[in-house]
């Protein structure tokens, strides 16, 4: 490859870690941008208009990943679900759904509850089983 197909590829990869540098791809896309850059002034040649640009591009999309990157970290690590967090902190767990729900289900002493919203009929299972 000559100088000016260096630079050109510098341009375009500048461009796309510009683009992907909230997917954190601008790191790697930066550091082959800085590569092409090299290439394409090597052999004494000048600095090409599309080469700097490149260049500039590819060194804004690393900074820009790396901002991103730390953004995306402190955001996983900030982050918490509150309902979890205050079922998890309650002694026992049906606390926090009596808290949240009330009571809704009475339960009496005879070891039955009162307020169900269907009625259970222990002959059901039998009527099934006869179908």
């Amino acid at each position: 490859m000559n100088e000016e197909q260096y630079s050109i590829a510098c341009l375009i990869v500048g461009i796309l870690s510009c683009v992907l540098c909230c997917m954190c791809f601008g790191l790697p896309l930066g550091i082959v941008g800085i590569v092409l850059f090299v290439l394409s002034t090597r052999n004494g040649h000048g600095i090409d208009v599309k080469a700097g640009i490149g260049l500039a591009l590819s060194i804004l999309g690393f900074i820009l990943s790396i901002v991103a990157a730390f953004i995306i970290i402190i955001g996983l690590l900030s982050s918490y679900d509150s309902g979890y967090s205050s079922y998890r902190d309650n002694s026992n767990p049906f606390e926090y759904f009596i808290e949240e729900y009330g009571d809704s289900l009475d339960y009496d002493d005879s070891d039955e509850y009162q307020n169900l919203p269907y009625y259970f009929d222990e002959n059901e299972d039998e009527q099934i089983n006869e179908l």
